[in-house]
């Protein structure tokens, strides 16, 4: 039964490192790419650390915490998933240091959660300052140092501008905080990355399914279906026995007489489009356009439930049970072409008001990166406008941690104080690294940059971009500050709920080599 043991909490800090050497060269604009092939065969280039974290097969739990890191912070504010894992490494490494000096793990912890206090003090009283949101270009130059270390750095303006644009026109609430349902990426091969615009409404990669029907209706009425709109096929095999030619015709009748009754129903509730996630038989659409209804069959479980969202409208799973309360309203619905497809547009839905972000790029590896730098990029313009508060980039911010820590162990007279020195080592990793990913020396300028934060103030950082010392007001390099926060406070967190282990135990049995020799010995 016991598959990992541990007499005390000295963890395997090998595995730990491990995953955090994986993913410090993808930190800063200096940044390396990682070549990944998934599960399914499939490539991916990437450098957002939490995608590569997604696909490395992890057997430690040490290992698979750290990965859960990045995910639950991409899933809360869409930035720093590759810090937060460096982060809670380097706490995992002075941890040991700690418990081989003999310290108790609670003693530990609760330093730990003393400085962690201490930290959020210090970032919200004397480094945080608040942007002007009617200021777009202070907005824009937050979201361009977020954005300007994925593989589209050089596009990093245009992504900026993209994701407010798409914030904006999906009119951005930030108590409903609804914009998956209101925002969709359709990704075309083919054409230049400037190409790349946010269009009004919502786009479905889908053509009316009959020639005739319309392609430009106003106000229309929307049901939306996961049922197919065709003769129900039978749950069991079943044979009918054909002696005479109209015993066939009958058959085909009962087959049309029942999509001729389906398509009565759905003209009772008099709706102008359907959209459905299953097929519809030829007869059901000519009948459907005799009606004057247009169709759209085959459309994506995905569109389909961000379609029910925007336009207030209910999947039917059956057409029997359809209401009239379960149809939705749009302004317009077109078909237009772009690229070289026909796309549908709903415009001026009900409950929000979606739009679509048109990427185009050479390949679809190079557009698949894009939209996952893209949502990271929305991700930090809804932070930004919901709490408008920076600090200091380039390393600075981390650095003013370790300085104001390493003061506030002098003042200390307990046994805390070795803890707050070494605690102070930690943040030191995200400028040196920054560093080391330029090709510089990060002893030297690690010294003059804490020489600087003594003598002129915090805003001194690393330009990710050569290595230089720059003061971050100037050049407008700003971390945003619920980032940063969520970053700190998961890395402490972690490490103290892994302090709080004393043993690591496994209910996986292995299974005897070969089973013949096992059956003999019992």
């Amino acid at each position: 039964m016991l598959g990992f043991e541990h007499d005390n909490q000295l963890f395997s800090v090998k595995e730990a490192s491990e995953i955090s050497t994986i993913i410090q060269t993808t930190l800063g604009p200096r940044s390396s790419l990682k070549m990944i092939l998934d599960n399914q065969g499939r490539i991916i280039v990437t450098n957002d650390g939490n995608c590569i974290l997604r696909e490395i097969r992890a057997n430690h739990p040490v290992s698979r915490s750290l990965i859960e890191l990045s995910r639950t912070q991409d899933n809360e504010v869409g930035d720093g998933t590759t810090s937060v894992v460096i982060l809670a490494s380097e706490f995992l490494k002075i941890s040991e240091i700690l418990l081989q000096k003999g310290f108790h793990p609670n003693q530990i912890i609760g330093s730990f959660f003393q400085g962690l206090n201490d930290v959020i003090s210090f970032l919200e009283n004397k480094l945080s300052t608040s942007l002007n949101l009617e200021n777009l270009e202070e907005i824009k130059k937050v979201v361009t140092t977020s954005i300007c270390t994925k593989l589209v750095s050089r596009f990093s303006r245009l992504m900026c501008e993209l994701s407010l644009k798409a914030l904006k026109c999906s009119e951005f609430d930030q108590k409903l905080l609804e914009v998956r349902y209101s925002l969709k990426i359709e990704k075309i091969a083919g054409g230049l990355i400037d190409n790349s615009k946010v269009l009004s409404g919502l786009m479905i990669e889908k053509d009316v399914s009959h020639p005739k029907m319309r392609r430009n209706i106003n106000n229309p009425t929307i049901l939306l279906l996961d049922c197919p709109i065709e003769f129900k096929k039978g749950e069991s095999i079943a044979s009918f026995e054909i002696t005479n030619k109209s015993q066939w015709e009958d058959i085909l009748k009962m087959e049309e007489d029942y999509i001729i009754y389906t398509c009565a129903m759905i003209k009772f509730f008099q709706p102008d489009i359907v959209v459905t996630e299953k097929g519809v038989s030829d007869i059901a659409l000519h009948y459907l356009y005799k009606s004057n209804i247009s169709v759209l069959r085959r459309v994506k479980k995905s569109d389909n439930i961000r379609l029910a969202k925007v336009t207030g409208a209910t999947i039917v799973s059956s057409i029997e049970d359809l209401e009239i309360s379960d149809l939705g309203k749009a302004d317009n619905f077109t078909v237009k072409k772009v690229g070289g497809g026909n796309y549908s547009f709903i415009t001026g839905c009900t409950k929000f008001s979606p739009c679509t972000i048109f990427l185009s790029g050479p390949s679809k590896d190079i557009l698949d990166e894009m939209e996952r730098n893209l949502y990271d990029a929305i991700e930090v313009s809804r932070t930004i406008l919901s709490n408008p508060k920076v600090l200091p980039g380039g390393g600075a911010t981390e650095l003013a941690i370790g300085n104001y820590l390493s003061g506030k162990s002098d003042i200390l007279k307990n046994e805390s104080y070795f803890i707050f020195k070494t605690m102070a080592t930690v943040f030191e990793v995200i400028p040196r690294i920054l560093i080391q990913n330029c090709g510089a020396s990060p002893v030297s300028k690690i010294s003059q940059l804490r020489s600087l934060h003594f003598q002129k103030g915090f805003f001194f950082g690393i330009d990710g971009k050569n290595g230089n010392i720059i003061d971050t007001r100037k050049t407008g390099i700003f971390d945003i500050y619920n980032v940063k926060i969520q970053i700190i406070k998961t890395a402490f967190e972690n490490t103290g709920a892994l302090l709080r282990i004393d043993k690591i135990l496994s209910g996986i049995v292995k299974k005897p080599e070969n089973p013949k020799t096992s059956e003999i010995q019992e």
